[in-house]
């Protein structure tokens, strides 16, 4: 007891020197949970700080610093800036204490903590709020870009939000390196396992991204995931024939590499990938030459039984026409290689040599004359550059048109987009859009509206389901988007990319515009992202 009392006294007598200074409650408000669109919403928040010893705390206000950090609601990693992973990423406040921040994330839920230090003693207080960011990437075209001097790989989307709203979403890729020089974007649908795929190119790099995200990582490299053996030359586009009366398969893939092979990978066989080129007149043979990286197809849908299943090339080295005899049978494992096309005999029309000696410029399957494929070659003496028309609705490709162009420029000539309807080819020279009707042989430039701007790319997107039948949207105003003629421009600065939608006017030959997006960088390539049933 005694001891007990004497404790007590030495406490009270206690003369040591405290501070008893109150520390001040931080309380932050503002933080609410939000829902946003990817890469097209803001994130956005103003966060209202209070101190119960000094009130109403301003960004001006030197005695504290915020931070804000974003990271998955849950497991995950996210990319930074530099292209490492970390579980989150620091966020700079766009002004004072407001975050800013576009919601150019992959869909999902993340937590975003704002943090409020008190740099007098170090004293934090943190706050956390939920951000749902939800896909707007379900639909709509696909717009890939090269965005400024050094031409780093962008992907931007025309999304479709509801059957009402269509609005422009930028740089929706994620999770892939930097890369420079698009080349192509490539989609097709599918019924069966895996399902859906879109595939993008660059002379960087290709990678496989997630349909319904488009996100992907550095693992994910498109040589990696669809190979069979390494390959030594990066592959710049992807390209595919139905070749099959099955609504649900894509039957023949084919891709094309910088150093102008192509690949053949057929699906409907387990483990099915791309293996050895195909640019040989002998399968498995070293003796290869270089082909242009287009082929031409029968465009016809839904693909028919019988329709024969032969792909055109073009050889670049010796300057020639050249086919794949493609079967849906097993029974042809050893007939994967091209072979050249026989001239018509003396008893047939005879248009052309299939052994032309011409250059090569441009090629594009339709859906014209049961399959017409047509074929932009240039004279290498003259200069002069001829069409060439090769339909595949046969057994074996027969010839269907010869023309040595007579058109304004058209040797000058970049973009080139042929309707499927009609007899007309749209080709651009710079900022000037022209159109040539082949079977009259008469050419006008086409007011296109486009104030100047360079003309990037041009083309008419036929849908790429095997069955139109399968296609979620059997409207005939979705179906008849096909025949609209898109034309994307550029006015040289970083985002001054636009893409102008026009109907296309078969009997007065001409064009009236459309609806236009804007926002984009320098457009290279332009498919729709297909739904199916």
């Amino acid at each position: 007891m005694a001891a007990g009392a004497l404790l007590l006294a030495s406490c009270v007598k206690d003369d040591g020197n405290y501070d008893y200074t109150e520390l001040p409650e931080i309380t932050v408000e503002g933080l609410e949970s939000q829902e946003v669109l990817a890469f097209i919403d803001t994130i956005k928040v103003h966060p209202i700080i209070t101190s119960s010893t000094e009130g109403v705390i301003t960004p001006d206000n030197p005695n504290y610093k915020i931070q804000y950090r974003i990271g998955y609601k849950g497991m995950g990693a996210m990319t930074l800036d530099d292209g490492s992973w970390a579980a989150f990423k620091d966020i700079t406040p766009a002004k004072g204490f407001d975050l800013v921040y576009p919601a150019s994330l992959s869909t999902g839920t993340y937590l975003i903590w704002f943090t409020i230090t008190d740099l007098r003693n170090n004293v934090t207080t943190s706050k956390t709020m939920t951000v749902s960011v939800g896909s707007t990437t379900y639909e709509g075209w696909l717009v890939l870009c090269n965005e400024g001097q050094d031409e780093t790989v962008r992907l931007d989307m025309i999304t479709k939000l509801n059957s009402t709203t269509i609005t422009e979403a930028y740089n929706i890729a994620t999770g892939m390196p930097t890369l420079h020089h698009a080349t192509c974007i490539n989609m097709y649908p599918s019924m069966c396992n895996p399902g859906d795929a879109i595939h993008l190119f660059s002379k960087e790099g290709a990678y496989d991204l997630d349909p319904e995200t488009m996100e992907t990582n550095p693992d994910l490299t498109f040589e990696a995931l669809t190979f069979a053996f390494p390959v030594d030359a990066n592959i710049i586009k992807e390209d595919q024939f139905n070749g099959t009366y099955y609504d649900w398969m894509i039957k023949y893939h084919f891709c094309f590499a910088d150093n102008g092979n192509a690949y053949l990978k057929m699906d409907g066989i387990a483990g099915a990938s791309y293996a050895l080129p195909i640019n040989t007149e002998t399968m498995g043979s070293n003796d290869l030459f270089h082909v242009a990286p287009y082929c031409g197809y029968n465009w016809v849908r839904p693909w028919a039984k019988g329709m024969p299943n032969n792909v055109i090339f073009y050889d670049t080295d010796n300057r020639r026409f050249m086919v794949f005899m493609g079967h849906t049978s097993l029974d042809y494992l050893d007939e994967y290689q091209m072979v050249p096309i026989a001239d018509p005999s003396a008893d047939e029309t005879k248009l052309f040599s299939y052994n032309t000696g011409k250059d090569f410029v441009y090629m594009q399957s339709t859906r014209r004359s049961n399959g017409d494929v047509y074929t932009i070659l240039q004279d290498p003496a003259t200069g002069k550059r001829s069409i060439y028309g090769i339909n595949l609705g046969t057994a074996t490709p027969t010839q269907s048109l010869y023309v040595d162009v007579e058109a304004p420029d058209f040797e000058k000539a970049t973009q080139f987009a042929f309707d499927t309807r009609f007899p007309i080819l749209f080709y651009s020279v710079g900022s000037k859009l022209y159109l040539y009707n082949y079977a009259s042989k008469q050419a006008k430039e086409i007011n296109a509206g486009l104030n100047g701007e360079e003309i990037t790319f041009m083309k008419f997107n036929l849908y790429r389901a095997s069955s139109y039948d399968a296609l979620a949207n059997q409207s005939e105003e979705f179906m008849n988007q096909q025949y609209r003629l898109i034309v994307a421009s550029y006015d040289g600065t970083k985002n001054g990319g636009k893409v102008t939608f026009y109907d296309v006017d078969g009997t007065s030959n001409n064009l009236t515009k459309g609806e236009q997006y804007t926002g984009f960088a320098k457009v290279v390539d332009i498919i729709y992202r297909e739904r199916q049933l």
